[in-house]
């Protein structure tokens, strides 16, 4: 009973994903069978013929005779057998990942999220799937017409973008809803943009916003995402509780002056400040622009004078402006500078790109209550103020965002400063610390407490802010490596039923976090079955209705915005891609699929009474995140992939950084096999499932080991072949030719088999290495078509990534095989 509650009581795979399931298997066993046949073993039957059958002819050594070089093919076939061997362990791990391929593109095309999917008309029917995906229209209270709650949505949608500086005025102008007058005089009515229709027409080319900019990439996935299924979403009232939590630690929280328009060091020719230009051109226009109009109303409100007067005499004009193209600001006033700091912010990896982006959820659920309550606008029609104050009080009955800063007590001044700069920017963000006080007794250690602020707490005469709560802890809770600690003392602030992993350098976006109600339903507690808790297997209502697996864990999609940060960069979002999407999407399917952190949502009642969401073992657990899936999996939870929702993420960017992320996931890697998890898992699983749960995690590392050491062993290969043809007379081979004639010229050997088969082993490396780019091409293809995709596969093949893979896969390997061995 107890293996069956707590180490095997996994969710079974039924329907079509059991059928998913097998088919993949047999696929790629039936896959590597044919191949090992006429690739790995037909190439060794001329070798091992002639081979095993030769004696070589030698005078031998002083100390050991001939008994080595007597043997010396024979060694060699040993050697090719080995390297044959390996290779049929390989194979299959590239088997999966072709297979996997497959079945991620028919997922894809069956979910309707690839671009390639023509007869979904994505913009067409843009409006309607707002009106009927966004929206819980079917209990209004007040029936208005479809158009009028559309246009607040798109509307408001489009002018988040302008705020964030991604469209300029004339491509809003172009994208809203406008009033015009209606046919029916003293009326008005709404005239939708022509965006809609034109973008589905290839021969009517307007542009609506800049080419291959992040507000064409961002309006682009929204439309294809509602074009997916989805549940139906339910009213504000009704929608679950949430919290998103973000552990921080030293991560920056909001650029300085300093750091953004001086260069890092000697040798650096460039600011960061010039570096985000070039990467954002038409947004450091737009945000100009809007610098621009500030300044001047500034000005003609303090002087009095019109802006268009002051601004008569172009040169000077446009002489006065090259400060704000430089460097954003002419004024040194901190209301300028700040405006650079945010903007230069919002496009690093800073905690206050996450918190804005997340604290979109607040507005998200504002405008959906006001959007689907238009009574309440007309309750509080002349009282914008306590229309506001209801719709606040609503978003924070259902949304929490919190931060866990361990450091915040030991902040330093600069630190200090930009946290309280994020409170009194969001003052419903929640900050969670550890508070120490001094110990009672000499012989005793410091008090620590775990305390939580948020912007609406009173300041302290030492420009602190007083704790709304603080819990006293037993001892100091960082134990392990830190960032599970900082989670675990920080959780029992979180509310709600579910809980949002989020990293401190993402970003969220309004569109998306519209969605938010339909990810929620995921859940799939909406309509919860009536269980009596005394007696588990006797329902109170349904008694013929199969008892539901509660859902965990609900991963999310993420976009890599460091992806045009450099080659580097690129190359390590692709991999990201890839796994966190093409392979999750039918790793989930099959049952195969973990919890990896970020910026998966979380069943808080089912995750906390089982573990939490991370462990924090000193050394065993290095990838904290990856045990709450795997406690989730053994004890009966289901978890699943969510496609139409997608956050953003920044990545490493250097060579340095890259690989020591790579050898932390590696040594992690290491602990896991170690683990009881593993254990129970591996032992316990059925088979389809066990090679999914092997192939999606720990068989990439043993299959990078296999790598090495087939390598290595092929070394030894060549280096044997080498010393048995180098003083041979090697025979005239034709293999078309019957085995029984004589070989000439006389007195040779026949090692030609041998030599063809290292020349079909080098060429397999070539074949595998083009591959191994499979996965990229094909998650590429899918979601921004054949041109982008030729375009990335280029620019990875001309800058060498291959090479880098290289460095990638030893580091790998070296990291697991050192974790395991010492």
């Amino acid at each position: 009973i107890s293996s069956h509650t707590f180490t095997a009581n996994f969710v079974k795979l039924r329907g079509l994903d059991m059928w998913m399931s097998y088919l993949l298997w047999v696929l790629v066993f039936l896959a590597k069978l044919v191949e090992s046949y006429f690739f790995l073993t037909l190439s060794l039957r001329d070798a091992i013929r002639n081979l095993s059958k030769t004696t070589m002819r030698c005078t031998g050594e002083v100390w050991y005779g001939d008994i080595v070089c007597r043997q010396q093919a024979k060694i060699v076939l040993g050697l090719i057998d080995a390297v044959d061997l390996l290779l049929f362990f390989l194979d299959t791990y590239l088997w999966y990942i072709i297979c996997n391929c497959i079945f991620s593109i028919g997922r894809s095309f069956y979910l309707g999220i690839s671009i390639l999917t023509p007869w979904r008309n994505i913009f067409t029917r843009l409006p309607k799937r707002i009106y009927s995906k966004i929206l819980a229209t079917t209990e209004m209270e007040i029936k208005y017409k479809p158009k009028v709650r559309i246009s607040q949505i798109w509307n408001a949608i489009v002018i988040s973008m302008y705020r964030e500086h991604l469209l300029a005025i004339d491509h809003v102008q172009k994208l809203l809803y406008h009033q015009v007058p209606s046919e029916i005089e003293g009326k008005r009515t709404l005239r939708a943009p022509t965006f809609f229709a034109s973008q589905d027409d290839n021969n009517f080319e307007t542009e609506f916003f800049p080419r291959n900019s992040e507000a064409e990439r961002r309006i682009s996935f929204f439309a294809q995402s509602l074009a997916t299924p989805m549940p139906e979403p339910v009213p504000v009232d009704n929608m679950p509780t949430f919290t998103v939590f973000t552990p921080h630690y030293s991560e920056k929280i909001l650029l300085s002056l300093r750091e953004i328009i001086r260069e890092d060091d000697q040798f650096s020719r460039v600011t960061l400040l010039e570096y985000l230009k070039q990467l954002h051109p038409v947004e450091w226009e737009c945000f100009v622009k809007d610098t621009k109009i500030l300044a001047e109303e500034t000005a003609a409100y303090e002087n009095g004078e019109d802006a268009e007067k002051a601004s008569e005499d172009g040169l000077k004009s446009k002489i006065d402006d090259l400060p704000f193209y430089c460097i954003g600001f002419k004024s040194a006033a901190p209301e300028y500078t700040l405006r650079t700091r945010i903007w230069a912010s919002l496009r690093s990896q800073t905690l206050y790109r996450t918190v804005s982006g997340f604290m979109n959820y607040a507005r998200a659920i504002k405008l959906l209550y006001r959007v689907e309550n238009p009574e309440l606008v007309q309750y509080f029609g002349g009282d914008p103020e306590g229309l506001e104050l209801a719709l606040e009080k609503m978003a924070r009955r259902k949304f929490r965002f919190l931060v866990s800063m361990q450091r915040l007590s030991k902040f330093k001044d600069d630190e200090m400063e930009n946290a309280e700069f994020l409170l009194r920017a969001y003052p419903d963000l929640q900050i969670a610390f550890l508070d120490e006080e001094p110990a009672l007794n000499e012989d005793e250690e410091p008090r620590v407490y775990s305390a939580l602020i948020d912007g609406h707490c009173e300041m302290l005469e030492n420009g602190r802010r007083r704790p709304k709560f603080r819990v006293q802890l037993s001892g100091n809770p960082i134990l392990g490596d830190g960032k599970s600690d900082n989670q675990n003392h920080a959780i029992i602030f979180h509310r709600g039923e579910y809980i949002q992993l989020i990293d401190a350098n993402q970003d969220n976006y309004l569109e998306e976090c519209l969605k938010i109600r339909s990810v929620l339903a995921e859940f799939e507690e909406l309509n919860v079955e009536h269980v009596n808790p005394y007696s588990p297997d006797l329902k109170t209502e349904d008694p013929l209705h199969e008892k539901k697996a509660p859902v965990a864990i609900l991963g999310a999609r993420e976009y890599i915005f460091s992806e045009n940060s450099g080659v580097l960069g690129d190359v390590a979002a692709g991999k990201e891609q890839t796994f966190g999407t093409l392979f999750a999407r039918t790793l989930a399917q099959i049952g195969g699929k973990l919890h990896y952190g970020h910026p998966d949502f979380l069943n808080a009642t089912f995750m906390l009474t089982r573990g939490g969401v991370s462990k924090a073992q000193k050394g065993l657990h290095l990838n904290e995140d990856i045990y709450a899936g795997m406690n989730a999996m053994m004890r009966g939870g289901k978890i699943k992939h969510c496609e139409y929702y997608q956050c953003g993420k920044g990545r490493d960017m250097g060579f340095g950084s890259i690989l020591n992320f790579t050898t932390k996931i590696g040594a992690g890697m290491g602990e896991q096999m170690l683990s009881r998890e593993y254990y129970y898992l591996s032992t316990q699983l059925p088979l389809d499932r066990f090679l999914s749960f092997y192939y999606g995690h720990p068989g990439f590392h043993i299959n990078n080991l296999f790598i090495q050491l087939s390598l290595q062993v092929f070394m030894l290969v060549l280096a044997n072949l080498n010393s048995l043809a180098h003083e041979s007379i090697i025979c005239s081979y034709d293999r078309d030719v019957p085995v029984t004639d004589v070989l000439y010229p006389f007195g040779c050997y026949n090692i030609s088999p041998a030599v063809d088969w290292v020349r079909r082993y080098t060429l397999s490396i070539f074949i595998v290495f083009f591959i191994s780019f499979i996965p990229l091409v094909v998650q590429e293809l899918i979601e921004r078509g054949v041109w982008k995709a030729c375009q990335r596969f280029v620019r990875h093949f001309i800058s060498l990534s291959p090479m880098f893979e290289v460095f990638v896969a030893q580091i790998y390997s070296s990291s697991v095989f050192t974790d395991l061995t010492v």
